[in-house]
């Protein structure tokens, strides 16, 4: 849907563009102006004006950004149909008035590239599959978050995750349930972890998440959850049969005094000792207390 939207928005600042250039056309060399450019309602008379009123709200654009697209596009259509007018009836357009489209219509410019870029960016640090945040910007992310501690003095925690045996399944099966297995495991997480907590594919089938702001009692409750959810989740295979993956979790305290490198080392240690207990199994780092 993000790309979606992304391509939608590129075509509709394209379509946006052939307007300004029609209208200017139409204004030095005085040909009759179209209703797009002097009807009451011409902001709904053009391309983008009819995308903001009847596809662009089903797709991931934020309301507020929404809203003063919307705003703004009226006031260009609003100071285009005045100078239309004026050229119309060979009256000199004001030059407070073309100064007013010129910046209204550079704004909303911006306003539909802001929107654009910052969906390209959200695209390129996702992994597509998943949908987890992919490694690009984790770093930077749970720096964030201990300088956030720091402040706060809440303690925040790293759990990291490695599906048991999962090499075996695509060996087995095919990449294709693979594929549905990451998926499956990706939803199970998301439903159980809160919108200000992060999610991460840190490799193949491994993935990190920090979990902000909790006790240590309350991130062993969540990475047991997840745990059993996971263990208890089934797939179906091409050939009928009923599969069920386990995951084994290793947690450390995301600490004020240490390192992100640090950190993740001492959950990757914990996740191993986890599987060394025999898989299916959440383990502490000996630093997380």
């Amino acid at each position: 849907m993000r790309a979606e939207t992304a391509n939608e928005l590129d075509a509709m600042l394209s379509s946006h563009r052939i307007w300004v250039y029609r209208l200017n056309r139409t204004l030095i060399c005085g040909s009759e102006p179209t209703k797009d450019m002097v009807a009451d309602d011409a902001h709904l008379r053009c391309t983008l004006g009819n995308w903001l009123a009847t596809r662009a709200q089903e797709l991931d654009l934020e309301e507020a950004t929404y809203a003063e697209i919307v705003s703004i596009h009226k006031t260009v259509h609003d100071l285009g149909r005045e100078m239309a007018a004026s050229a119309l009836n060979g009256e000199r357009i004001a030059e407070d008035v073309y100064d007013g489209f010129l910046a209204s219509s550079e704004s909303l410019v911006g306003l539909i590239e802001a929107a654009h870029d910052k969906i390209v960016a959200s695209i390129n640090a996702t992994d597509p599959l998943t949908g987890a945040e992919n490694r690009s910007l984790m770093d930077k992310r749970l720096q964030e978050k201990i300088a956030s501690s720091r402040l706060t003095g809440d303690r925040n925690w790293i759990l990291m995750v490695d599906l048991d045996h999962f090499k075996s399944i695509n060996d087995r099966y095919g990449h294709k349930l693979g594929d549905t297995v990451l998926k499956g495991f990706a939803a199970v997480v998301r439903e159980h972890i809160r919108s200000n907590d992060l999610f991460f594919r840190y490799g193949g089938e491994e993935f990190l998440l920090c979990i902000e702001h909790v006790s240590e009692e309350t991130v062993a409750r969540v990475a047991e959850r997840l745990r059993t959810t996971i263990a208890q989740k089934i797939f179906h295979t091409p050939a009928g049969e009923h599969i069920s993956v386990t995951a084994s979790f290793g947690v450390t305290a995301l600490a004020p005094n240490q390192t992100v490198t640090e950190a993740i080392n001492a959950a990757d240690k914990a996740m191993y000792s986890a599987k060394h207990a025999g898989r299916n199994n959440v383990a502490f780092s000996p630093e997380a207390s």
